[in-house]
C-alpha cells in the first residue's frame, strides 16, 4: 500500500512529476525491494523534492479543518496500525496528527482507494504555507512503509473553534462521525504534540508480530480506534525514544 491522496513525492498520480520516472516501489514496506533492498529515511529520500517544481504541493487544507487522506496498492495486509502527521522543519521532525490503532488500512475493504479513505483533523495552529503530510503505517508482518507529500496550509478560520471542522472535507457522514468520536486534536497545539513513531528500520524497536497490532505509546491528542480484531500491542525492544524520532541508521543512498 501507498498513500494515494494527497499524492506523494515522485508517485505516478502526482501531478508534478513532469520529466521524472514515477519510483514504482512506493508501496513496498522498508527493506523489501528495489535497488539494495533499502530505502532513505524519512520520506524515502524525496525530502529533496520539497521547493521544486516536483515537489510541489498536491493538496491544500486549512488549518483547524477536517480533510481525509487515502491510500492503495497491492494488498492490504489485512490491517495493521498507521500514523499520519505533519513536518514543518524539512522533515527533521514529524508531529503527529491522528493515530489509527488497528484496521489501517480497512482489512474488509480491499485495495483501491474508494475503500481506503481516512478522515482527521489538520492541527489548528500547523503553520501556514507549504508543510510536509506524512503517512507511516505498520503491518503485521514487522514491516514499516512511509511516504509524504507537499500540501499547501491555509490560516486557519478565525470562527473556527479549536477541534471544530472547517470547510474543505465533503466525505461520507460515516467517515465525519468516526472523526468526531475522536479526542479533539484542534485543542493541543501543534509544537506540543509527540513525534510520528519510527520502528522496524533497523533501529532495534519492533511492532507486534502477526498475532497484535500496533498500539502506540505516543499516539497524540487524536485516537481512532480499529475494529477489535486483533489485539493492541505496545513495540518492543530498544524504544527508549519511542513517540519520537527513534531512527538509529546511518545516512545514504540506501538509508544505511
Amino acid at each position: 500500500m501507498q498513500l494515494h491522496y494527497p499524492a506523494p513525492f515522485n508517485s505516478s498520480n502526482n501531478p508534478h512529476l513532469g520529466d521524472c520516472n514515477a519510483d514504482p516501489y512506493l508501496q513496498y514496506p522498508y527493506d523489501c525491494c528495489g535497488p539494495n533492498d533499502r530505502w532513505t529515511y524519512p520520506c524515502r529520500g524525496y525530502m529533496s523534492l520539497l521547493g521544486t517544481p516536483q515537489g510541489a504541493p498536491t493538496a491544500t487544507w486549512q488549518a483547524g479543518s477536517t480533510q481525509a487522506w487515502s491510500i492503495g496498492g497491492i494488498g492490504n495486509h489485512y490491517g495493521g496500525s498507521c500514523q499520519v502527521g505533519f513536518s514543518v522543519d524539512k522533515g527533521q521532525t514529524f508531529q503527529v496528527a491522528t493515530t489509527y490503532e488497528g484496521n489501517c488500512p480497512h482489512r474488509n475493504l480491499g485495495s483501491d482507494p474508494s475503500g481506503q479513505t481516512f478522515p482527521f483533523t489538520v492541527p489548528a495552529d500547523l503553520p501556514p504555507g507549504t508543510q510536509v503530510f506524512a503517512w507511516i503505517w505498520y503491518n503485521r508482518e514487522q514491516e514499516l512503509n512511509m511516504n509524504c507529500a507537499a500540501v499547501d496550509i491555509t490560516p486557519a478560520a478565525a470562527a473556527n473553534p479549536p477541534g471544530g471542522e472547517g470547510g474543505g472535507y465533503h466525505g461520507s457522514p460515516a467517515a465525519r462521525a468516526v472523526s468526531s468520536s475522536s479526542s479533539g486534536s484542534g485543542a493541543v497545539g501543534y509544537y506540543d504534540r509527540p513525534e510520528m513513531l519510527v520502528a522496524d528500520d533497523g533501529n532495534g524497536c519492533l511492532t507486534p508480530h502477526t498475532t497484535a497490532e500496533l498500539k502506540y505509546p505516543a499516539p497524540g491528542p487524536e485516537v481512532v480506534v480499529g475494529d477489535g480484531a486483533y489485539p493492541l500491542q505496545l513495540p518492543y525492544g530498544t524504544c527508549g525514544r519511542v513517540g519520537e524520532q527513534a531512527y538509529r541508521g546511518q545516512t545514504g543512498e540506501d538509508g544505511h
